[in-house]
């Protein structure tokens, strides 16, 4: 990535995805390995039979419709730079790519309050503003073209505006404040609501230095300042325009302030948004070679204790190598594992959540990027390692389609319907990887996702998602999410954004703890009506989800169900 001062490029590498998302899964997968299979092979029964997909009466979702608690009788207009620029000239392809996709994570956030459009602000109509209840304008662009009607119907605006980043100078009548050109240092934390949060230096030097004339007239809503340096203001809002000094989605990660730009997006966009912090909890990886007495334990903890909890099972697992099982080709499906399933069942009857966590959790065509073995490798997204043990994501699998997709999702229901188990309506891709069309196609299997988004340039060109064949895969971009939303793809996003407790260090991934996960915790509550959620693996034990639930229940939190944030309750 480079940024020059008063210029804005970013260059982010196709692994960039887990660099944002801060993806912690395959930290463990190692450990995953030696703790959920044992040594003797055993071969699967043949598949169950397929379950009819039309048969599940969904639509497929629609991007633009708000996400739980967003009003649907209020719309944000989205606008972002494509690359045309004042002088007539056109932007590099990586830097349009970039701000397409983080027009895609403002509308992600957006939805949470209101429905939206999003467009070009270059194709800006006079008095557009007049359709909508807001506008969200993402300067990412130096010196874009900005139409005259656009920057006339901000200086007069009857709506609230939200402006991010860059060309606020083009804005000539801002009142009681002003921007003078861009930081010269590269602040490293914006506080807000008392709270330090982290800006990564990779991040270059484009924080604008914005000038308060009149403090009576101007709220400071944040300030960002650099190790000895002089605080300025970071965020600041007047009359009805509010002005953020960056574009906060440049290795944004946990603890960042990244958070205080959702916030503020939420308070302008639903200003009735209660102040309230729930939590989530996701067991992970369960298949059928999980051993039942150590998932058995988790769940009887949790249930004693009367916390919701979620269980992301994967219903197939495949060693085609044997490198789980002394060389010996092995698999095993649900039906296979009675005394699994019936903890599931006990635990589905106490009121725990299903989740399809993929159907094998790995590839059969060999290693994707590690061995090939469930709960260890991507499924639905070609990765490999590269010389320093970083992953890299190389794009979808040879075979990806919406057929190949629907056809390993069909099978994996039945896998459930054949042992009695409620078919999951919530899906979890594998280490959070898919193309484009396998997200889209979730859409009408599911009524939401439980992940971190993965979002592809060109599946909105000119501000109209949905278009799978031109999504580029050169780029992979993550976003997390501290509340719920509905993303680009038209799914309701149930969010997960603390991670989870990683005993190891792994490739290009630091060892991760329980501090680290109530530390993001702590940070998220900047964020008004935010959900903290995490995953735990059930082989951990209960000592150690026992201090993570206690320690979030003494932050404030309350746990909840993915149903309640789905519905907003």
């Amino acid at each position: 990535m480079t940024k020059d001062k008063g210029t804005q490029r970013f260059r982010l590498p196709a692994w960039f995805r887990l660099a944002v998302a801060a993806v912690v899964a395959i930290t463990v997968a190692v450990i995953v390995l030696v703790q959920v299979t044992e040594k003797t092979p055993v071969m699967a029964s043949p598949p169950a039979t397929p379950v009819s997909l039309a048969s599940r009466g969904l639509e497929a979702g629609k991007a633009g419709l708000p996400g739980p608690g967003g009003d649907p009788d209020r719309r944000t207009l989205v606008l972002y730079d494509d690359g045309r620029k004042k002088d007539g000239s056109v932007s590099p392809p990586d830097e349009v790519k970039t701000a397409e996709a983080y027009a895609m994570f403002t509308a992600n956030l957006v939805s949470r309050g209101t429905a939206w459009t999003m467009q070009p602000a270059a194709d800006y109509r006079p008095r557009q503003a007049d359709e909508f209840q807001a506008i969200v304008y993402l300067g990412s662009v130096y010196d874009a073209s900005l139409p005259k009607a656009f920057l006339n119907d901000v200086t007069t605006a009857r709506v609230p505006v939200v402006w991010i980043g860059a060309n606020i100078w083009q804005l000539r009548a801002v009142p009681d404040w002003r921007v003078e050109g861009y930081r010269d240092d590269n602040p490293t934390t914006v506080t807000y609501k008392g709270t330090p949060l982290r800006r990564d230096p990779r991040s270059g030097t484009g924080v604008a230095a914005i000038d308060v004339r009149d403090r009576t007239k101007v709220q400071i809503l944040a300030k960002a300042s650099a190790p000895g340096g002089t605080p300025s203001p970071w965020a600041v809002h007047s009359g009805q325009l509010t002005y953020v000094a960056e574009v906060p989605y440049a290795y944004a990660g946990a603890q960042d302030r990244y958070l205080a730009a959702a916030d503020i997006l939420l308070g302008v966009l639903s200003p009735q948004a209660p102040d309230r912090h729930r939590a989530l909890i996701r067991l992970e990886d369960v298949g059928p070679r999980t051993k039942p007495e150590e998932l058995r334990r988790v769940t009887d903890f949790l249930i004693r204790q009367r916390i919701p909890f979620s269980l992301a099972v994967y219903p197939y697992y495949s060693d085609p190598r044997g490198r789980a099982n002394d060389g010996d080709p092995t698999s095993a499906r649900l039906v296979d594992s009675p005394e699994l399933v019936g903890v599931l069942k006990d635990a589905v009857q106490a009121g725990a959540t299903l989740v399809m966590h993929g159907y094998s959790h790995q590839s059969d065509s060999g290693p994707n990027p590690y061995d090939g073995v469930s709960a260890s490798d991507f499924e639905f997204y070609k990765s490999s390692l590269d010389g320093e043990g970083v992953v890299r994501m190389d794009g979808p699998m040879p075979e990806d389609s919406a057929r190949w997709f629907d056809e390993r999702i069909a099978t994996g229901l039945g896998e459930f319907r054949r042992v009695g188990l409620p078919e999951p309506t919530m899906f979890e891709f594998p280490h959070y990887g898919g193309s484009a069309v396998d997200y889209q196609q979730t859409t009408g299997i599911f009524q939401a996702r439980y992940d971190r988004g993965s979002y592809y340039a060109g599946f909105c060109p000119g501000g109209r998602c949905g278009s799978t064949a031109t999504a580029t895969s050169e780029q992979v971009y993550g976003q997390f999410f501290p509340y719920p939303v509905r993303d680009v793809y038209g799914a309701n996003v149930v969010p997960e954004n603390i991670g989870n407790v990683a005993p190891i260090a792994f490739n290009q991934h630091a060892a991760r703890t329980a501090v680290d996960m109530l530390a993001d915790a702590q940070s998220a509550l900047v964020v008004r009506d935010n959900v903290a959620s995490f995953f735990y693996h059930p082989f951990l034990g209960e000592d150690g989800l026992r201090d993570l639930v206690n320690s979030l229940r003494a932050q404030g939190y309350r746990f909840a169900t993915p149903a309640e944030i789905l519905g907003d309750q």
